[in-house]
């Protein structure tokens, strides 16, 4: 009897990264707060990265595919929001583009592939308003958390 492999679903992971006591700083968290809440399919896993850095390299192990949420600092208006994948920041200029967890993501990226890892990554950022010390977010950026999540859900369907 010959056996039909079942198509496995690709596994994913969101992460969110920043500093919940640095207002904005911590959007991706916030991010991955709210998609805890909803009803996820069985190959997606959330994961507050925090600012961990290289230590996340653990977590990226065995994942097809990386869906970080950050933010950056594009000198835009606060809000706006970016697609960007891992290797059009290396290209960009540090002044025009420039996120606040960049290198140790960069970095961890950069060994996950030296030590086999195969997935894609990409980034979803936001401009900032507030890096300052609090634990709320600014109003431009409370207001796109919808359109946030909603970018994030279509990402894991694609």
């Amino acid at each position: 009897m010959v056996k039909i492999k079942e198509k496995r679903s690709k596994k994913i992971l969101i992460m969110g990264v920043g500093n919940l006591l640095l207002k904005d700083e911590g959007f991706g968290i916030h991010i991955v707060r709210e998609l805890k809440k909803l009803e996820l399919p069985e190959n997606v896993e959330l994961l507050d990265g925090g600012v961990l850095g290289p230590n996340l390299l653990g977590y990226i192990e065995d994942i097809e595919k990386l869906i970080v949420v950050d933010i950056v600092n594009a000198t835009m208006k606060p809000g706006k929001i970016f697609r960007i994948k891992p290797e059009q920041i290396k290209n960009k200029s540090q002044k025009s583009f420039l996120s606040f967890h960049q290198i140790g993501l960069l970095e961890t990226l950069n060994m996950a592939e030296i030590l086999g890892g195969k997935f894609e990554t990409i980034i979803f950022a936001i401009q900032p308003k507030s890096i300052e010390m609090g634990m709320e977010l600014s109003e431009e950026l409370k207001e796109k958390i919808p359109e946030m999540i909603k970018l994030v859900l279509d990402e894991i369907k694609n």
